[in-house]
């Protein structure tokens, strides 16, 4: 038995799981043997030393897995090499890169459960390099015609095949991301992003914050996880519980697991901090942050009031990603809900091939279509204006944003926490349906709002 099985045992989590999280840290030492290559010199010597660290730890995690992303990064070099930066290069991209990552969830499939395996570090993989043939498309396109941020994610020249292994097996994005443009990479490769111009960035402490701040926030999850897991609700216990008991469990349950996910984040960041990569200059203020590849805002994501707040705070560079290459690029069929729809579309597919996925995001879709309307009809209300302008029930209102968000947000993540409809179905029908109810029915309501409220035509 291996050191790191039998660690993994006493610990009472899986050998690939805490192989992932020793990778994650990796990426401290990784940052500090980084930060003394002199900037400006070596590229490719960084290059090399992104590459070869992270195939080696690739290797130990996954074994020959690590040729699916290899394949991958050299098919999209190939790509920019046949057909540049055209229209064609673009689909072709996103057709084999989504395609391979879903023909290895279904290869993968045959497992009961989720399991960490090479499909994870390559979902983000897959992202990095359509994001990458985009910006390539967008530098060969007129510049008069692009906007937002399109100018500056733009890469006029066509990408070396080190370069972009290099910038796909940065130790710092592989393994959990986050998501960054070619061009802000770059900045870093050159030294660009400190707040010393032509020194090595302030941003040791700032960096090991960050990671503290996530291992103090893993700690708290593994101990909540003990109590609060997703697989008790297939349980009889949980089956025979009072509705109450069952509605509390699942919105701590709810937390608790997305927990795991803001941890793991925090924790690399700090590495991305350590080299430069979350430099962040406001240019209004004149201030340095060190956030500009955070994942999560988290005192926004623990005060969220609405999903449109965990929207905002959570998973941001993924939900950054979708909303650039996927929503804003479907501007030209002129129906939001299309492309609203084809957004959460890719999210579910991107995450894999259970229905679960499929299921959370459509009930993402209904919330997000009831929740801002209603919003909307509140803050028009004269008793909400009352009650945020007092002096002493200002409070109020947010408060029943709190209760109400974190007592839906647990249970939209059922599916998504146990994937197959013959685990997560009998969950949601011990619990009434409660949550779909209550959007449908505020649904309905609008709608008849909406129908009473439209002036009555003239009559002839």
């Amino acid at each position: 038995m291996s050191y790191v099985k039998y660690l993994a045992d006493s610990l009472g989590t899986s050998e690939n799981g805490l192989k992932l999280l020793i990778t994650v840290y990796s990426g401290y030492l990784m940052a500090l043997i980084h930060r003394q290559f002199p900037y400006k010199k070596y590229v490719s010597l960084q290059y090399l030393l992104f590459t070869i660290s992270s195939l080696l730890f690739l290797y130990w995690s996954y074994g020959w897995g690590l040729l699916h992303s290899a394949t991958c990064i050299i098919v999209q070099w190939l790509f920019f090499q046949i057909f540049r930066g055209s229209t064609v290069c673009v689909i072709i991209s996103f057709i084999f890169q989504l395609g391979y990552l879903v023909g290895g969830y279904i290869i993968l499939d045959s497992k009961t459960d989720y399991e960490v395996s090479w499909s994870m570090p390559h979902c983000i993989l897959t992202l990095r390099l359509i994001g990458l043939a985009y910006d390539v498309y967008d530098g060969h396109r007129n510049e008069e015609k692009l906007w937002g941020d399109q100018k500056e994610r733009a890469i006029k020249d066509l990408p070396s095949l080190l370069e972009m292994f290099g910038f796909s097996y940065f130790y710092g994005g592989y393994i959990v991301g986050p998501q960054f443009p070619l061009q802000r990479f770059r900045a870093m490769i050159n030294g660009e992003l400190t707040d010393v111009p032509g020194s090595k960035p302030n941003s040791i402490i700032p960096g090991f914050r960050r990671g503290i701040s996530g291992t103090l926030m893993l700690g708290i999850q593994t101990y909540l996880s003990l109590t609060f897991n997703p697989p008790f609700y297939t349980t009889t216990q949980f089956q025979t519980s009072s509705f109450l008991y069952k509605i509390g469990y699942a919105a701590v349950t709810g937390h608790v697991t997305l927990l795991q996910y803001i941890s793991i984040w925090m924790i690399n960041e700090g590495a991305c901090i350590l080299c430069g990569l979350g430099y962040h200059e406001d240019k209004k203020t004149n201030t340095v942050r060190w956030d500009a590849v955070r994942n999560v805002t988290l005192h926004k994501f623990l005060l969220a009031c609405s999903f449109q707040d965990i929207i905002d705070s959570f998973n941001i560079n993924t939900n950054g990603w979708v909303l650039r290459y996927v929503f804003k690029r479907l501007r030209f069929v002129g129906i939001r809900a299309v492309s609203q729809g084809a957004a959460l579309s890719f999210l579910a597919i991107w995450h894999g091939i259970h229905s679960g996925y499929f299921t959370c995001f459509i009930y993402e879709f209904l919330t997000m279509s009831v929740e801002k309307p209603l919003i909307a009809l509140l803050h028009e209300s004269a008793l909400v204006n009352r009650l945020r302008s007092s002096s002493v029930l200002f409070w109020v209102p947010k408060a029943v944003g709190f209760v109400y968000l974190h007592t839906l947000l647990g249970y939209c993540l059922i599916d998504f926490s146990l994937l197959k409809s013959h685990r997560y179905l009998p969950v949601y029908m011990s619990i009434y349906f409660y949550g779909h109810v209550f959007y449908m029915t505020f649904w309905i309501l609008l709608k008849i709002h909406n129908a009473t409220m439209k002036p009555k035509g003239k009559s002839e």
